[in-house]
């Protein structure tokens, strides 16, 4: 097996202020980047403001409506990602991603053809195998085109294009969806990534890959086996990825249901719902990750353990917000609590990429990335709503009217969970610290005679 270095993450080595600041032109890529995941992002939750209505139109259930618009899209997304992972560390990204998104593009309008929920799911899977190589293959271009000490808010502004998505998406699917129905929804909105496809292709320049470890040009690229084992070996990134899982869980299956939830509980159109609804959750998760992204630089640089305990008590705050928000009656105070709770959850971004880069080679980034979203997409896109479905029908089907209130209640507690997991990945890199400086510390060796 091929060795390859971990990388020691100190303030004074990696997060202090001697590498330069980004070019223009990082800024540029970043901000079309940061469009791709926009429409990614507007592509992917589509459905959840359509739900409703796909649910009466098909004849499914909240445990059909799950499945597809959760497990069929997220086990091909997360599964894809390794391998489209590993790829972006060995080819051009730009070009895989400007692909990329003329598949999720043409495959969302297909969805509008859909006769049945095979062939919606069919649609979904196909979304998914375009949208399994933006992140990994975006990722690893920003963490060469941004040094440490700039990196968390780069990925901050990365992941503000996935809020505005979330935001247009709702939004626009909802005001489409009434003035017409979700099948037009679904084609007029996957149009528009086969445009933002010639833009990466004919204007964004590829990045040099950041040789941080000096490893030789010609040593061959670690496998994904390999990868997957240093990260394990990392007890922080290790923490971090049962903590981001288990946040997901639960965020998974309340964005999946809470339009349909609201358009229940309310009595309201998917117009409506799309426009309160989208703007509290686009604006809320736009300030989350800005300010995760930008206080976590700060914090970084001052102790890199610090970043990671905020994004815990952020989301311990987050857990009794969106709990009151599902047992109370007035919906004002609904979305300002869904404010609350979003905005709480959405500041690890920024924070948790940069520690992954920060403790993983350079030359692995992508390919790390797709491990970490495998995981942590595997449980959240995945089992979040279906979870939520099977629990919504099971209670249903007991004579309970509020039983998918009951479900989401049920659905938000993994996040209690997460928090333990966070607060523990800043004390093992605490730990972490310690022995690098300690290392560092140590006299070196003296030369043979």
């Amino acid at each position: 097996m091929a060795a390859f270095p971990g990388k020691p993450l100190t303030p004074s080595s990696t997060e202090g202020g001697l590498e330069p600041g980004p070019t223009a032109v990082a800024w540029y890529t970043l901000g079309v980047l940061a469009v791709a995941h926009m429409l990614s992002l507007l592509d992917r939750k589509l459905p959840l403001i359509l739900a409703q209505s796909i649910k009466t139109d098909l004849q499914l259930n909240d445990t059909q409506l799950g499945l597809v618009i959760g497990v069929m899209f997220a086990i091909v997304y997360t599964t894809v990602a390794i391998p489209m992972g590993a790829l972006a560390d060995r080819t051009s990204r730009k070009r895989l991603i400007a692909g990329a998104i003329t598949i999720w593009s043409v495959m969302t309008a297909a969805g509008g053809l859909a006769q049945n929920v095979w062939q919606l799911g069919l649609s979904r899977m196909g979304v998914a195998v375009g949208e399994s190589v933006c992140t990994p293959a975006a990722s690893s271009m920003i963490g060469d085109m941004f040094a440490p000490r700039f990196r968390a808010r780069a990925v901050a502004i990365y992941f503000v294009g996935a809020q505005m998505g979330i935001l247009a998406g709702l939004v626009l699917g909802g005001w489409i969806n009434e003035i017409a129905n979700w099948r037009m929804a679904l084609i007029l909105l996957g149009a528009p990534g086969v445009l933002l496809a010639l833009v990466i292709g004919f204007t964004i320049r590829e990045p040099a890959r950041m040789n941080r470890e000096n490893t030789s040009p010609t040593e061959p690229r670690p496998k994904t086996s390999e990868v997957a084992l240093q990260l394990l070996r990392q007890p922080t990134l290790v923490h971090l990825i049962f903590a981001a899982a288990l946040a997901a869980l639960a965020t998974g299956g309340l964005q999946a249901f809470l339009p349909a939830y609201i358009i229940r509980t309310y009595d309201m159109g998917s117009a409506q719902v799309g426009f309160t609804y989208g703007v509290a959750m686009g604006l809320s998760g736009l300030a989350g990750v800005l300010f995760g992204g930008f206080a976590g630089d700060w914090m970084r640089r001052k102790s890199p353990p610090k970043a990671l305990m905020f994004v815990g008590v952020g989301e311990a705050i987050a857990l009794p917000a969106v709990m009151l928000a599902l047992v109370i009656h007035n919906y004002p105070l609904f979305l300002g609590l869904l404010f609350v709770w979003n905005s709480l959850s959405s500041i690890h971004n920024g924070p948790v990429y940069a520690t992954l880069h920060s403790l993983m080679p350079s030359r692995t980034h992508a390919t790390a990335t797709a491990i970490y979203l495998f995981v942590v997409g595997g449980l959240g896109l995945a089992l979040g709503p279906l979870v939520t479905g099977i629990v919504s029908d099971s209670i249903s089907a007991g004579g309970t009217q509020a039983s998918l209130q009951t479900a989401l209640l049920i659905l938000s507690i993994p996040k209690l969970w997460s928090v333990g997991h966070f607060l523990l990945a800043a004390r093992s890199l605490r730990r972490h610290q310690r022995t690098v400086e300690l290392a560092a510390a140590q006299p070196a060796p003296a030369p043979a005679p």
